[in-house]
């Protein structure tokens, strides 16, 4: 028990940037995520497949391989200098936005067709019906994904450690290899890692609590891995 908590302070300086990192790819990913899914429903044709080879190359290749990718073939690039912490801000939130594109563009087709031909009859025009009738509704259907998402980003965030970021994991690492007492450090990362993942699942369940609107369920299209 000394040794724990002795070393919490740095594991949970680790936490921190651990938690840093998911909120950014997390803001990114939305920030992206977005538009690609509306592009890819209302937007013009030929953008199609370029919004689909990019879902391809970022759902399709691992984490760690984006990492490396970046980190050792970017990064090295004449010119181009990404930090370890940017370099995996930068693989990680281009990937989340991947998945959360996939997640919104669900939530988008989930709204019924009904009340998008009410809203046209009613003299809105296109934009103006996609944005005060289609994406609230979305926004409250994307919740669960998002959730889901949360959790696997959260854990997708261990392997910065890969191209030398000081995360929670890479703090326990350090902290077993330095006093040798592996199971007790590595458990209590465990611990961390599971406080911050239901805390923040817990907090996507209160927003959609919160924001319940009468007569619609929300439905979980969250990433399988």
């Amino acid at each position: 028990m000394q040794l724990i908590r002795e070393s919490l302070p740095l594991l949970l300086r680790g936490a921190q940037t651990t938690m840093l990192l998911v909120s950014l790819c997390l803001m990114l990913g939305l920030m992206l995520g977005v538009p690609i899914a509306l592009s890819y429903l209302y937007g013009p044709r030929w953008l199609r497949p370029l919004l689909v080879a990019y879902d391809r190359v970022f759902r399709g290749f691992p984490a760690l391989v984006l990492l490396f990718l970046f980190y050792f073939g970017i990064g090295n690039l004449p010119g181009v200098h990404l930090s370890p912490l940017f370099t995996v801000f930068l693989a990680l939130g281009l990937r989340s936005a991947a998945y959360q594109s996939q997640i919104y563009r669900g939530s988008l087709l989930a709204v019924r067709k009904g009340q998008v031909d009410a809203a046209r009859s009613l003299g809105m025009t296109a934009r103006q019906t996609i944005w005060s009738i289609v994406i609230p509704q979305a926004a409250y259907f994307s919740l669960p994904g998002l959730s889901n998402e949360y959790s696997i980003l959260l854990k997708d965030t261990a392997l910065a450690f890969a191209v030398g970021v000081m995360e929670l994991l890479t703090e326990g690492k350090f902290i077993a290899l330095r006093t040798h007492a592996i199971l007790p450090i590595y458990l209590t990362v465990g611990v961390i890692y599971l406080v911050l993942t239901y805390g923040g699942v817990l907090l996507f369940w209160v927003m959609e609590r919160s924001i319940r609107i009468p007569g619609l369920s929300g439905h979980s299209k969250g990433r399988m891995e």
